[in-house]
């Protein structure tokens, strides 16, 4: 064996084992939390508990409320079934050592295979036209689209959701799936309410308070994300700082890099009394300051100039006035002068994401966003679990039929070709693991359609090697001429696929967009495993040289 020839080996196992190590996360044992609320009874908490059978799960770190599942079956179907018995408060996996080691995730599963509730909205362009007395562009509209986008990421939240996703769908519409809700009425009517924007003036001498107290008396890490326990907590806080009626805690909400998830960071206190209504602004966009800095521009209307001029004024000078959406605090910015022209700037070291998000969260007070379902659909967990089932068991019997097949007709090389067809699945998993996409049902048809085509690869390269074979070649010339024959061949007919699934890609919605993701995904694996990998193993076989006929 040459130099070269080991070098490839070295190569072809790493990428076995690294795919391996990627698709752990979503099919090697898993540990599911499960915590309950602390009224719950023995009867609901033994309801969950006979949802996992002891020949298929074990049950780990028994608590009173709470209690690990074990087991290599369970998906985010089951973790959404789960969520819906009564008692339980929520229900998480446990990262997997292979997520911190080489950045593998658990595959995204779309609702039809884990249950939840997929919407369509769009802004009402037409009320929103009728408020602003005129009519809007194209342009306007995508901006109304992206700022109903934030007024939606700080909505989500509400709702107890793990992987919420929420997209444009197109430049005009906004789509939301989010796996796993208990309430979709509930969702229906806080995602299409509008919101609620005000400016009111952060008390700084009880906000050192609050924070202190938080500081002595809450022992968590984190401060709760749930809507209940943080209001709860700011009540906690009220008390033990003696807060005045006059004064109210809200806690800070931020956008840790890299998530797209608000979660609270630290209380401030601030006036009950709003100094400034959303509808006082008029507008406000992003521009830059003399020193070349970003900033929010905006102005007032004629009776916000009036508002601002006294909220700016003397008596509040150096203090911050905190911009509140939906009883979320998104921004506090310290007032350093008298505004009385009705038009101002907030600066600060911002981010071009930041700025942006500041800009449409005030512009949404000012021209709220009206919201408009054009789709809904809702998949129970259960049939989601029955569904990823149903798609398991496609995918065994065609990968088993198509294996036969090949072991029948083209005897040793057939095996070949059948554990190139178990590396080709396996690389599919993890290149969708490791690169996050998510996967449909229509999915799951994308991987059983690349079964057949990567045989198919396989069929025209044993086709070639047996002509050459019956023109009266060498077995090692007949290997060698069969696969560069082949090459373009398949080469081709992938190339054309591809382009059809990538045009899929960009203009599909939802499920046609899952299947397109398997196929473009499978037919790049497919292309590797039979003409590399499988080349490789031939490469081996034609090394042997009193070799005289080929089992094909």
């Amino acid at each position: 064996m040459t130099r070269g020839m080991i070098y490839k080996l070295i190569f072809i196992v790493s990428i076995i084992l690294f795919a391996v190590v990627l698709i752990l996360p979503t099919f090697g044992e898993k540990r599911m939390r499960i915590n309950f609320m602390k009224d719950s009874t023995p009867e609901q908490i033994q309801a969950v508990k006979h949802r996992f059978p002891s020949a298929s799960y074990t049950l780990a770190d028994e608590q009173d409320y709470s209690f690990t599942v074990v087991g290599s079956n369970l998906t985010d179907a089951i973790m959404n079934e789960v969520r819906t018995f009564p008692g339980v408060k929520d229900v998480s996996f446990a990262k997997h050592w292979a997520e911190d080691l080489v950045m593998a995730r658990k595959i995204n599963l779309g609702l039809d295979l884990q249950g939840g509730m997929q919407v369509t909205l769009r802004a009402d362009f037409d009320k929103i036209a009728k408020l602003s007395g005129k009519s809007l562009t194209d342009s306007e509209k995508t901006e109304l689209t992206q700022q109903a986008l934030e007024l939606l990421r700080n909505r989500i939240d509400k709702f107890g959701v793990a992987e919420p996703s929420i997209r444009p769908a197109g430049n005009q519409a906004i789509e939301i799936q989010l796996p796993g809700v208990k309430n979709p009425g509930m969702v229906r009517e806080l995602i299409g309410k509008v919101g609620k924007v005000d400016y009111r003036i952060v008390d700084d001498v009880f906000s050192k308070r609050a924070s202190d107290w938080v500081q002595v008396h809450y022992s968590q890490d984190k401060l709760p994300n749930d809507e209940i326990e943080l209001a709860d907590l700011g009540d906690k806080i009220a008390q033990g700082i003696e807060l005045p009626e006059t004064l109210e805690v809200l806690f800070y909400f931020d956008r840790p890099e890299g998530t797209t998830k608000l979660v609270p960071t630290y209380p401030l206190v601030l006036n009950r009394e709003i100094s400034l209504a959303g509808a006082d602004i008029k507008k406000a966009w992003v521009d830059t300051d003399e020193m070349e800095g970003l900033v929010v521009h905006f102005v007032t209307t004629p009776e916000g100039a009036v508002k601002f001029a006294d909220v700016t004024s003397k008596k509040n000078r150096d203090k911050r006035m905190a911009i509140v959406i939906d009883r979320k605090i998104r921004s506090a910015p310290a007032i350093k002068n008298q505004i009385t022209g009705g038009s101002a700037q907030i600066t600060g070291n911002f981010s071009q994401e930041e700025v942006r998000s500041l800009a449409r969260i005030i512009n949404e007070g000012a021209l709220p966003v009206d919201l408009q379902f054009i789709e809904e659909r809702t998949v129970g967990p259960s049939l989601g679990q029955d569904s990823i089932e149903s798609g398991m068991r496609g995918l065994l019997v065609a990968s088993a039929i198509v294996m036969l097949f090949m072991l029948g007709y083209y005897k040793l090389a057939g095996i070949i070709a059948n554990i190139g067809l178990v590396l080709n699945i396996m690389f599919q998993m993890a290149i969708l693991s490791w690169l996050g996409f998510t996967l449909t049902l229509p999915g799951i048809a994308g991987l059983i359609l690349t079964i057949g085509m990567a045989v198919d690869a396989n069929v025209i390269i044993y086709e070639r090697v047996k002509e050459e074979l019956r023109d009266g070649k060498s077995v090692r010339m007949s290997i060698v001429h069969g696969f560069e024959r082949a090459f373009w061949t398949i080469f081709d007919s992938n190339l054309t696929t591809m382009i059809a699934a990538f045009i899929l890609l960009q203009y599909g919605t939802g499920p046609i967009k899952g299947f397109a993701v398997t196929l473009f995904i499978g037919l790049i694996s497919s292309m590797f495993v039979a003409l590399y990998i499988t080349r490789y193993v031939y490469d081996l076989i034609s090394l042997n040289k009193k070799l005289k006929k080929l089992s094909i």
